[in-house]
């Protein structure tokens, strides 16, 4: 980081310090593991030990494909979920113990099937009762996401408005949108799911004067980017 930004940080109050604990559950699908050849694609109840994730198909399953089946790479390790397993569906994880007025950082990969598939991630707050659609549910941030089937998307929220939380169970949805091909069953490779927690102090930090008394000095001697004039 330069050091001007350095400065401009330490004016504003802002500390931006991951959590290296924060983080969902297999988010790259590389457990339960299998064996390509034996099984390139493999169905998995979303109570299975393991996985991290549940689902809103009717029937629990969460499909997970290995790298290279049918010609598809995993963007990061050797596995990766189709979202639409059996039917159009939500893979989704609830993470507890955020605090409030933290900033959330995110990323993932997406990839259309039979050609460009749309998914929508959604970070809601549950609300102090913890259950989605309890009534109290904020959403903090929804976006969509389009794909064709010849490489991977990567996607953060770099540049963005930032994330803040509010304190409660947070939400964490890759919702299938629409799938090349109108087949229920088929769209919406995902990998590389994660995300990450900052620390947001809005508070002002005091400046000592010398370093103000610097700054104005190199801005009165053009270092931090003024242009000379002819």
């Amino acid at each position: 980081m330069k050091k001007k930004h350095s400065l401009a940080l330490l004016a504003l109050g802002l500390t931006l310090s991951l959590n290296a604990n924060a983080a969902l559950v297999n988010g790259s699908f590389e457990t339960p593991r299998f064996t390509p050849g034996s099984a390139d694609v493999s169905f998995y109840s979303d109570s299975t030990a393991g996985t991290g994730w549940k689902t809103t198909a009717t029937d629990h399953q969460i499909e997970i494909w290995s790298d290279n089946f049918q010609g598809v790479a995993a963007y990061d390790g050797a596995q990766f979920a189709e979202l639409n397993a059996f039917q159009v569906s939500t893979l989704y994880q609830d993470v507890a113990g955020i605090a409030a007025n933290s900033i959330v950082d995110f990323h993932f990969a997406h990839r259309g099937r039979l050609g460009v598939d749309t998914m929508q991630l959604d970070i809601v707050d549950l609300g102090a009762d913890n259950l989605f659609g309890g009534g109290d549910d904020t959403t903090l941030f929804s976006n969509q996401y389009s794909d064709g089937n010849t490489a991977w998307g990567f996607y953060t929220n770099n540049g963005l408005a930032p994330i803040i939380t509010l304190g409660n169970t947070l939400r964490f949805s890759y919702i299938s949108i629409a799938a090349a091909g109108g087949n229920p069953a088929i769209g919406n490779f995902l990998d590389a799911a994660d995300f990450g927690v900052g620390v947001n102090d809005p508070s002002p930090v005091p400046v000592p004067a010398a370093v103000w008394l610097f700054g104005s000095a190199l801005a009165g001697l053009g270092v931090f980017g003024k242009r000379r004039t002819a």
